[in-house]
């Protein structure tokens, strides 16, 4: 009986995703220019920088939490498992010549199936960043996929 209820969990996409490694997809990679936040402090753990863009946005602080919020539409009915990443980097105007400090950093799976569109929203903190943080001019977010991905 284990068996039915389980099948009928993966069916319905409320059953846990167990992906493999390898069988991650990257699907999307944004990049955005970071801009100082509004705090107005001379304490270097308080600062604060903050990204947006039409697929994403969030900030890091100069302690090194960080959080991200991205919008993640699935295509087609069968299921797909998204991860959201971000890295951060310094780079010329414009991000186009970029140095990242680290891989991406996932922000956790979510299972989406029939045509949805789920906010991914999380974050962590990595103190190394915040004392990066005065250097720091990109943020890139990247989408990957395993499952049915469209």
């Amino acid at each position: 009986m284990p068996m039915i209820v389980t099948a009928g969990l993966v069916v319905a996409g409320l059953a846990p995703a167990l992906t493999a490694a390898d069988d991650w997809q990257v699907m999307n990679r944004n990049t955005a220019v970071v801009r100082p936040g509004l705090a107005f402090t001379t304490d270097p753990k308080a600062a604060r920088i903050d990204f947006r863009t039409f697929d994403f946005n969030g900030f890091l602080l100069g302690d090194g939490s960080w959080q991200v919020s991205s919008p993640v539409t699935h295509r087609g009915l069968l299921c797909g498992t998204y991860e959201v990443g971000v890295r951060f980097g310094i780079g010329s105007p414009g991000c186009t010549d970029v140095t990242w400090l680290s891989e991406p950093m996932y922000i956790g799976s979510r299972r989406q199936c029939n045509e949805s569109t789920v906010d991914h929203v999380g974050g962590e903190t990595t103190p190394r960043l915040g004392s990066q943080l005065p250097s720091i001019t990109c943020v890139e977010r990247v989408l990957r996929c395993a499952g049915n991905c469209k």
